[in-house]
């Protein structure tokens, strides 16, 4: 698809196209969004909010940006002091001196909070991101207030041989980058089937086009994910757990359940693995009604 574009229209010109769309609504673009930069010891890191009320730390997956949010976040400053971050290695955010581990990035969301003030907060991640509420909720409970884990079925107790086979598996950032753009094609073809059936292109193409930015980063979150091997037992926060109909990597959310004590599943019709694009107000209903009730 992406070699029949780059054939028909100088690359010039395609630039043109998607950079000067005035028609095109870029999400998040308002100006009822507030965005900073706070200093960690990871480097600066990019994060932005808007509402008022109690705070809502929403959390992207390994490979994406607070951008995941950017339709989200809106609905929900309703009721919530909403506070999206790009992680180190993420989006706005500096690149980190070394690969950095789930506790590092849990480390470096607590240091934003502290710098905008922020003692104690209820999360919301996706895949990746939820990993490393798990992390928050059993390595400072104190700072937690309820948890909402999307996605997050996962693997225990792995070797480290089976955790070294996830890490030599390769991803669509090892794609050789290729003078016929065949890389596009594939990782493409990738960002369609982690989209629900009725998702439209035009929707799929926002975390393939980050996903692309992404790549050129250094390190790679997935890894630190895979590394992490929380005790579940340690666990002991109020959950929710999210999983999407059509989100072919959301695990066994089922058997996460079983480990969690006191969690609960709610199952979301039609949404797949960018189910925060694909349904905001759907979420909003089931996220605004676990975290506001006693």
């Amino acid at each position: 698809m992406f070699v029949r574009i780059f054939n028909k229209f100088p690359i010039f010109i395609l630039i043109m196209i998607l950079t000067f769309d005035v028609s095109a609504e870029m999400p998040g673009m308002s100006g009822e969004i507030r965005r900073d930069y706070t200093d960690t010891s990871f480097g600066r890191v990019h994060f932005w909010t808007i509402g008022d009320g109690p705070a809502l730390l929403l959390l992207h997956q390994s490979g994406q940006t607070s951008a995941e949010y950017l339709t989200l976040g809106p609905v929900l400053a309703d009721s919530f002091k909403v506070i999206g971050i790009d992680l180190p290695n993420h989006g706005q955010s500096d690149s980190s001196k070394h690969e950095m581990n789930a506790d590092e990035y849990a480390d470096s969301i607590l240091q934003v909070m502290d710098n905008i003030g922020v003692d104690d907060f209820h999360f919301l991640g996706q895949h990746g991101g939820a990993a490393i509420g798990i992390n928050l909720g059993i390595r400072h409970p104190e700072r937690i207030g309820k948890l909402i884990l999307s996605g997050a079925g996962r693997e225990e107790n792995l070797t480290e041989e089976q955790i070294q086979e996830l890490i030599d598996r390769p991803m669509t950032r090892d794609l050789p980058v290729d003078a016929d753009g065949e890389f596009l094609d594939k990782t493409w073809d990738v960002y369609r089937h982690m989209s629900a059936s009725s998702t439209s292109p035009e929707m799929t193409f926002r975390p393939f086009l980050t996903s692309l930015i992404n790549r050129q980063r250094k390190f790679d979150m997935h890894y630190a994910i895979f590394r992490y091997q929380p005790n579940l037992d340690d666990l002991d926060k109020e959950t929710l757990l999210l999983e999407g109909e059509e989100d072919i990597y959301a695990g066994d959310v089922a058997g996460l359940q079983k480990r969690i004590k006191g969690s609960t599943i709610v199952k979301l019709p039609g949404v797949g693995s960018w189910q925060f694009y694909e349904d905001p107000e759907l979420h909003d209903e089931v996220i605004t009604e676990f975290l506001l009730t006693n």
